[in-house]
């Protein structure tokens, strides 16, 4: 699992495309995935927040999937 600090960044760098976007709807989609990885990180806070403890961790994690999605 991805940590809280990576999904805040995800939202950031969607946030960034968003702002350099040339048109409105890719704007507009990238504010929304920026609001969706808040949302877990918030998620993931709040589950830290009621039980101490962060969420398991994969062995692997998955590559930043917000970078490599306009390469």
């Amino acid at each position: 699992m991805t940590s809280r600090a990576d999904f805040r960044q995800y939202a950031l760098d969607c946030m960034r495309e968003a702002e350099s976007a040339d048109n409105a709807p890719m704007c507009l989609t990238m504010f929304g995935l920026a609001r969706i990885w808040m949302d877990a990180s918030l998620q993931m806070d709040e589950h830290v927040m009621r039980t101490g403890e962060e969420p398991a961790r994969e062995a692997n994690p998955p590559t930043n999937a917000t970078n490599n999605a306009w390469k």
